[in-house]
C-alpha cells in the first residue's frame, strides 16, 4: 500500500508557519511513498500584479522569497525525509518570469527566473513537472490555472470539472478550496471520474489583497492518499488555524 502526501499553496513566506512545521514532522514521521507539491510553493509578492504600484511591489525581491523557502521548508523537509518529492508549476511560479518580460523584458534570463532554478530543485533532488503530474493508475496532478477549465464555486467543483476535459481523475490546487467530488458515467456505472481540490496552506491573516476582514471562501488542509495498484484513495486532511492536524489518530501540533 503506497502513501502519497500532496500539498498545494503554501504561498511562502504567506505561509501558516505552525501548518508547516507540523506538515514536516508528519512527513518524518510516516515517512510517506511520495510527496507531491501541486504548486503555488512560493507567494512571490513583489512580482504579483496585487502588489503593482504599491509598497509590497518592493518588498521581499523574488531570489530573497526562494531562499526563505529553501530554509524554511525545503531544507528542514529533506533533513529527515530522502524519498521522491514533485513540485508542479503554478500561477504564483510563474511570476517572477512574467514579471520580468512584461515590465523589463531586456533583464530577462530565463534560466535564471525559473522556478525549479530559483529554489535550486535539483541540488535537492526533487523534480520539476511544469504542466502535468501522472502520479497513479488514471490519476493526474495539475496545479489548475490552466486554459480550459472551468472555475466552480464550490469545493471540489472545479476539479472535477477538470476530471471531465481530462477524461480521468484530477488533484489540483489553486482554488484554496477543500473538497472531493465524484462522478459516474456509462451503462451501469463503468466509469466513475474523482476530483480533488486540496484546500491551502497560507495564513489568511497575511493575505493583504483580500481586504481588512479578510473574506475568503477557502479551506485549510492536505491530502493523503493511499494507492493499492489501480485502487486509489484520497483523503482531505483538514488543518486548524492553529496550524494542527489529525493523522491516522495522531495529532501534530
Amino acid at each position: 500500500m503506497k502513501r502519497i502526501i500532496l500539498i498545494s499553496d503554501l504561498q511562502m513566506p504567506l505561509e501558516n508557519k505552525r501548518a508547516n512545521r507540523n506538515l514536516i514532522n508528519l512527513i518524518h514521521d510516516s515517512q510517506p511513498d511520495e510527496v507531491i507539491n501541486i504548486g503555488d510553493i512560493n507567494d512571490y509578492t513583489a512580482s504579483g500584479r496585487w502588489s503593482a504600484g504599491k509598497r509590497a511591489e518592493y518588498g521581499m525581491t523574488v531570489r530573497q522569497e526562494a531562499n526563505y523557502t529553501i530554509r524554511t521548508h525545503i531544507q528542514p523537509l529533506r533533513a529527515g525525509y530522502d524519498g521522491p518529492i514533485t513540485l508542479l508549476g503554478s500561477n504564483h511560479g510563474e511570476r517572477p518570469h512574467k514579471y520580468l518580460v512584461d515590465r523589463a523584458p531586456a533583464l530577462y534570463d530565463e534560466e535564471s527566473f525559473r522556478e525549479d532554478k530559483l529554489l535550486r530543485l535539483d541540488d535537492f533532488g526533487i523534480k520539476f513537472e511544469p504542466v502535468r503530474y501522472d502520479f497513479a493508475p488514471g490519476w493526474s496532478a495539475i496545479h489548475g490555472h490552466g486554459k480550459g477549465i472551468n472555475l466552480a464555486r464550490y469545493s471540489g467543483g472545479t476539479a472535477i470539472n477538470a476530471a471531465r476535459r481530462y477524461g480521468r481523475s484530477i488533484v489540483m490546487g489553486h482554488t484554496h478550496r477543500a473538497g472531493i467530488v465524484s462522478e459516474t458515467t456509462g451503462p451501469a456505472g463503468s466509469k466513475t471520474v474523482t476530483g480533488v481540490e486540496l484546500g491551502h496552506l497560507m495564513d489568511i491573516t497575511k493575505a493583504a489583497y483580500l481586504g481588512p476582514e479578510r473574506l475568503a471562501n477557502w479551506q485549510s488542509a492536505f491530502g493523503l492518499f493511499y494507492v493499492d495498484g489501480t485502487t486509489v484513495t484520497p483523503h482531505l486532511i483538514p488543518v486548524s488555524r492553529n496550524g494542527s492536524f489529525i493523522v491516522e489518530g495522531e495529532r501534530y501540533k
